[in-house]
């Protein structure tokens, strides 16, 4: 069973590194699920269906630069 949080905020801050597979994406998120998600601002709001116009929802940029992963260098030594 799915937690439930009492903010869209709460539920964004618990569920930030599962949203790494909507980089370059919009999405709009409600305090449990994200509801649409599309690279094309005016396609994710499209995708959101009318019933949900009471929830309280907000949209959010995931840009590409997010959740790059990190560089390791080692050194390695030639003789």
């Amino acid at each position: 069973m799915a937690a439930e949080y009492p903010t869209a905020n709460e539920w964004y801050k618990a569920n930030r590194r599962g949203l790494k597979k909507y980089r370059g994406e919009w999405i709009a998120y409600t305090n449990n699920p994200v509801i649409s998600h599309d690279r094309d601002y005016d396609k994710m709001k499209e995708g959101i269906e009318p019933s949900w116009s009471s929830l309280g929802y907000v949209f959010e940029r995931i840009f590409e630069s997010e959740f790059l992963d990190t560089v390791r260098f080692s050194r390695f030594h030639c003789n």
